[in-house]
Order: structure tokens, then C-alpha cells, then sequence
């Protein structure tokens, strides 16, 4: 075999997870990017304003914070691909809502139904990525209206129990082309600047931990977004 065949055979049988830490990771730095070139678009026009100096301060001491926790991350991880712990998705959740874009909230209703959960083996970073991407899309596509369902539950699934996490908007929804089109690219969104990384790359991250993805959509019914996960034997 050629060494150009090679390479690609070799690029071929990547892990997924080889795949989806550097896109979480491209998201994750494009998301605070993001953050700062919003606050660098409204400088100029509204520095005068107290109120905004303040939440200006505060959105720049957050996004310190999160660069300082993605560099520690980024060192604890030493180049492996994924690190596996004991997790609680429900913690997951809270830190995933808590750290998505907050210029994409505007007047969205959050409500949480959060229920106690047994603890999986998961990588906490691969994993509040993906339930950040999916509410950060959730949002973008909702245009800062609506209401926002998380939830987190156990079912049962193909006869075995299983760990349900749930994102449901009553945003416009999507047509069969455009969730097509989600599901086969790594980066997508709904406007050309957008932020929105590809469900491609959440399912990936899911489908690492053993679960599935479902997305439930048709133009002006909303959106659900449900993660299942398998329940760890012990």
C-alpha cells in the first residue's frame, strides 16, 4: 500500500472520539469568541451607559473564567481523546446551562425537570459540550422567544431501562431537509454566523458513551431533542 493509501485507510479507522473533541473544542473557543466580539460591536455605542459597563465587566470576568477552565481541561486531558469518570448528567446539565451563550437567551423561558439519575462512566467535558451545542442551538433557532424544556428522567427503552435527556423548544422547527442536513455535517446552524455545531458531531459524542440520539421536528411544531443513554451495571 502506497503511504498516501495509507494515510487515508489510517485516517478512515479514527475513533470518533478523535473526531469530536477537536470540533467541541473549535465550538467551544468560537462560542467565547463570539462572546467578545459582541461585547466589541456594542462598546462604542452604549460605554456610557452604567448598566451596561457593569453587565460588560461581568460578561468579560465569566468569559476569563471559562477560558482559565477549558486551559485546565485542555491540560488534564494530556492528548488522550476521552476521559472517562463517574458523572452526573444532571450536574452536566447545570453546567451546561449555565455556560451557554447568553446573548442567544433574550426573553426564553427555561424551565428544568430534572430527575435523580444514577451516575454513568462519561467524559464531563465531550459530554457539556454536546448538551451546550444543543441548547445553544435550541436558542439561536428561537430567536429569543419561547420556552426551553430541559429534563432528565430514566425510561425504559427496547425492554432495558435507559437515561433520558431532553431538550424540547416551541421554536419553528425544521423541515426533513435541513435536519438532514444536521445530521451529516459537523458544523451547521441556522444563520451563515451562527455557532450551531452539527448534531453529526453530538451523536458521535453520545454514540462514545453508548448511547443514541432522537430529534423529533416539522416546521412550526418545535423541536425535541432526546439523548439516551444506557444505564451502567454494577
Amino acid at each position: 500500500m502506497s503511504p498516501r493509501l495509507a494515510a487515508r485507510s489510517g485516517a478512515r479507522r479514527r475513533p470518533p472520539a478523535a473526531h469530536a473533541a477537536p470540533n467541541l473544542l473549535v465550538h467551544e473557543l468560537k462560542h467565547l469568541a463570539g462572546r467578545l466580539q459582541l461585547l466589541n460591536e456594542n462598546l462604542a455605542g452604549h460605554f456610557g451607559d452604567p448598566a451596561f459597563r457593569a453587565s460588560a465587566w461581568e460578561l468579560l470576568d465569566d468569559t476569563v473564567r471559562q477560558l482559565r477552565r477549558l486551559a485546565a481541561e485542555m491540560h488534564e486531558r494530556e492528548g488522550r481523546l476521552m476521559v472517562k469518570l463517574r458523572v452526573d448528567l444532571n450536574e452536566i446539565l447545570d453546567d451546561a446551562l449555565a455556560s451557554c451563550h447568553p446573548d442567544l437567551a433574550g426573553a426564553v423561558e427555561l424551565e428544568e425537570r430534572l430527575t435523580e439519575l444514577p451516575p454513568i462512566w462519561g467524559d464531563r467535558f465531550l459530554l457539556r459540550r454536546a448538551f451546550s451545542c444543543t441548547i445553544e442551538n435550541a436558542l439561536e433557532a428561537m430567536a429569543g422567544r419561547g420556552t426551553l424544556l430541559v429534563a432528565s428522567g430514566v425510561v425504559r427503552r427496547g425492554g432495558r431501562s435507559r437515561l433520558l435527556v431532553e431538550f424540547i423548544d416551541d421554536g419553528p422547527g425544521m423541515s426533513a431537509e435541513f435536519k438532514r442536513r444536521l445530521l451529516t455535517r459537523q458544523f451547521a446552524s441556522g444563520k451563515a454566523d451562527g455557532l450551531g455545531l452539527g448534531v453529526y458531531t453530538v451523536r458521535q459524542v453520545v454514540a462514545l458513551h453508548g448511547g443514541t440520539v432522537r430529534i423529533t421536528s416539522a416546521p412550526g411544531a418545535g423541536t425535541e431533542v432526546r439523548f439516551y443513554f444506557p444505564v451502567d451495571e454494577e
